[in-house]
């Protein structure tokens, strides 16, 4: 799912970033195997029509509050993390970063 995040061209270039490219060397298209499923946009400003926001590297990425398949996509992995968390996860729990 991390795939189809937009990332800055900045966080490309910086290195901060990692972007697949297909066999001729251009950007591989994400889109193409997840669908509409799930998209996390970035934006320079604080962005208005957020389900859920985050700043990160000088810029926020987020869930648009009007992309229901994305805020479904979401709510699943925050599902699944829960159960995991709940189950007492794994002998080295999951690591989340916030910052």
């Amino acid at each position: 799912m991390s795939q189809v995040v937009e990332v800055p061209d900045s966080h490309i270039e910086e290195g901060v970033a990692h972007q697949t490219l297909d066999e001729a060397g251009c950007p591989f298209n994400w889109k193409d195997v997840i669908g509409d499923l799930f998209q996390v946009r970035h934006s320079r400003l604080p962005p208005q029509n957020a389900a859920v926001a985050v700043w990160y590297k000088g810029r926020w990425f987020y869930v648009d509050e009007r992309d229901n398949s994305s805020k479904s996509s979401f709510n699943l992995l925050l599902e699944m993390f829960n159960l995991e968390i709940r189950a007492g996860g794994a002998s080295q729990g999951p690591l989340l970063t916030i910052s």
